[in-house]
């Protein structure tokens, strides 16, 4: 009887070292990975995710499946949360934006922790835009800046909310310049478009993204400034904010990120297959309403540049709470 008892024995541990095994050995074939958007459906997130996800399956593996699950809502934080809170196993992977993924956790509660993301890559970095009417009286940043603090309020500007890219640099040149601007917040750049053109506001902040062609618009519109480190390729005349003497640098990046619980394996497959969606043929072709703002970096650089800006984010915060400008949770 001994000889079964040892079979039976020798059975259950390898059954027990097989449960034991890392629950990552099979990923990314067993099952579908969550590509997990913070916005709704048919926004430009949305649409930059639905575009890669097909190619970034393509270069994990041959049975890999990717699905873009969409988690509106409170700048993104419900999918932050939505992703921390599931299994470390490489299946919930977020599509995050900066700044506001960085930013709303310095002036509110959030149920997600910035620090707990490993960022696997930035896709694009999109430039941020001070945008005003062709027929606009100001020419150039440090006029308006200038005339706004000869008459403060006199100026109004339309953001998207105060942890949109447009929200962070209304509120940090304001910091930076002294001058005390309108602010008006929209749900939306198209809204906020709208209200630019029907001259309901005096300028408006967006993403290039949302202004490809000023010139071309209904209401022909004009760049008044551009607040990135360095001129966009695309707006090689528009100057930069710092040019002007505005240290304000607030571009919207969007890229890939896990929880620091998933396994470094997985996180370097990830990592190697974005690098490789981002140089194929196919995606290049169905990305072209991205192709001037594609500007891949590493999930270590784009850290870097994250860390680089949270002392002017820091200092921000510290502003909206000692003046009471945060608005209410």
């Amino acid at each position: 009887m001994a000889f079964p008892i040892r079979s039976t024995l020798f059975a259950a541990i390898v059954a027990g070292a097989s449960l034991c095994a890392p629950a990552w050995a099979a990923w990314p074939d067993d099952k579908p990975i969550e590509l997990v958007v913070g916005f709704a459906a048919g926004g430009e997130t949305d649409v930059l995710a639905r575009t890669l996800a097909p190619f970034m399956q393509k270069h994990l593996s041959n049975a890999a499946n990717i699905v873009v699950v969409n988690k509106p809502g409170a700048s993104g934080a419900i999918a932050n949360s939505y992703v921390q809170r599931a299994p470390k196993d490489g299946y919930t992977v977020a599509m995050v934006n900066t700044p506001p993924m960085n930013f709303m956790p310095l002036v509110q509660s959030t149920p997600y922790d910035p620090d707990q993301f490993a960022l696997i890559g930035r896709v694009v970095s999109d430039p941020t835009l001070l945008v005003v009417r062709d027929d606009s009286p100001y020419t150039s940043l440090k006029d308006l800046v200038a005339a706004v603090k000869a008459k403060p309020e006199s100026v109004s500007i339309g953001q998207n909310g105060l942890g949109s890219n447009g929200g962070v640099a209304l509120n940090v040149l304001m910091l930076e310049s002294g001058a005390a601007f309108t602010e008006v917040p929209f749900g939306g750049t198209g809204q906020s478009k709208i209200a630019l053109m029907g001259k309901h506001v005096d300028m408006i902040f967006a993403s290039h993204t949302a202004v490809p062609d000023p010139a071309g618009e209904q209401t022909k519109l004009r760049i008044l400034a551009q607040f990135v480190q360095d001129r966009a390729p695309m707006l090689p005349n528009v100057p930069t904010a710092k040019e002007e003497g505005f240290d304000v640098v607030v571009p919207s990046d969007r890229g890939l990120a896990v929880d620091k619980g998933v396994p470094t394996e997985i996180r370097d497959k990830l990592q190697t297959a974005l690098e490789a969606a981002l140089k194929d043929p196919g995606f290049l072709e169905s990305a072209k309403a991205f192709s001037a703002i594609i500007a891949y970096k590493d999930g270590q650089a784009w850290q870097k540049d994250i860390d680089a800006a949270k002392p002017s984010l820091t200092r921000l915060a510290a502003e909206l709470k000692r003046s009471g400008r945060l608005p209410a949770p």
